[in-house]
């Protein structure tokens, strides 16, 4: 594996989204959809804009899987390298949102787990991972990010300001 790296870490990026999302209405804007009601399974393709409270996800095809319960479960969304698929979503509401990109987005929400494939992005205020998977464990705060790319895995980490002491 050329320029392969591994970066895991604890940072900031260790809480769960805001509780008031799952609670919120879904909004779903698309050029078109298909539900399928026996698999719980919704398809969506064409410039595909979907919202539910902070949660903010943007791609050209997004698929939606409803759990046992009705609850949404399980987001898909898939871009492309010139127009990646976007996330954002709030994890405490005195915090910035996180926000990321990639050519495919994976989403487990009851597990609380993200995976970025292709030209991944993620960033929350002063951290920023990118390279061409990252697997995000939101719960326990875990970034794994692996490249074969030349340059392998980038990480930008903001030092905090310098606090006076007068």
């Amino acid at each position: 594996m050329v320029g392969a790296l591994l970066c895991a870490t604890t940072l900031a990026l260790s809480a769960w989204a805001v509780s008031s999302d799952r609670e919120q209405p879904l909004h779903i804007q698309a050029g078109e959809g298909n539900y399928d009601s026996a698999s719980g399974v919704f398809v969506l393709t064409g410039s595909v804009q979907v919202d539910q409270g902070t949660l903010r996800v943007r791609a050209a095809t997004v698929t939606l899987s409803n759990g046992d319960d009705g609850e949404l479960e399980h987001i898909v969304a898939e871009g492309t390298a010139e127009q990646p698929a976007t996330f954002e979503q709030r994890l405490n509401a005195d915090e910035p949102p996180v926000s990321a990109r990639a050519r495919r987005i994976d989403y487990a929400i009851r597990e609380q787990r993200i995976e970025l494939n292709g030209s991944a992005f993620l960033a929350q205020s002063d951290r920023e991972f990118s390279g061409e998977v990252i697997f995000w464990d939101i719960e326990k705060g875990r970034v794994d990010a692996h490249s074969d790319e030349p340059g392998g895995v980038k990480l930008k980490w903001q030092p905090a300001p310098k606090q006076s002491t007068r």
